[in-house]
């Protein structure tokens, strides 16, 4: 992973979008009120889409209903963090999307969104492979991979 800044999210032009914001579990609302002082929208993907999720009365579409319902989340809460550029949105606790029933590709959903916007992945736990976001305990079983679209280390500054 490449190493960027805030400043490059909205100003970049490169297909995927797609940044990663590393921190300790304890510095999570650190790293929330520094992007938020950016300017730029979090998003606590696990929080709404249990919400959503516990709001259904049908279940049958639950894999369309909840990609749907994500796209139309994450296209609600993107914004601009200076006058002129890309839409940039954070994301963080994103293991609901591994979840089996569900049937989602993360992946997917998320190199498509950040063709048209920025998206800052806020991830608790360290790679040992670049452009692979994994769970520590499930290493093998659940991770996020990245490789085909070059996910890119977001520097953390105050």
């Amino acid at each position: 992973m490449s190493t960027y800044s805030i400043e490059d999210t909205s100003s970049t032009s490169d297909r995927f979008k797609l940044y990663a914001l590393v921190y300790n579990v304890n510095e999570l609302p650190d790293k929330i009120a520094y992007l938020k002082s950016q300017n730029i929208n979090i998003i606590n993907i696990g929080k709404e889409l249990a919400n959503y999720i516990d709001g259904l009365d049908d279940f049958s579409y639950l894999n369309i209903d909840v990609y749907d319902y994500t796209k139309k989340l994450l296209d609600k809460h993107k914004s601009k963090i200076n006058s002129k550029g890309n839409d940039v949105i954070a994301i963080y606790n994103l293991g609901i999307l591994m979840e089996p029933a569900l049937e989602l590709n993360a992946v997917h959903l998320f190199k498509e969104f950040s063709k048209s916007t920025s998206l800052i992945i806020l991830w608790d736990n360290q790679s040992d492979i670049p452009d692979r976001l994994e769970w520590l305990t499930q290493k093998q079983n659940f991770f996020l991979d990245f490789s085909e679209s070059q996910l890119k280390k977001l520097q953390y500054a105050i």
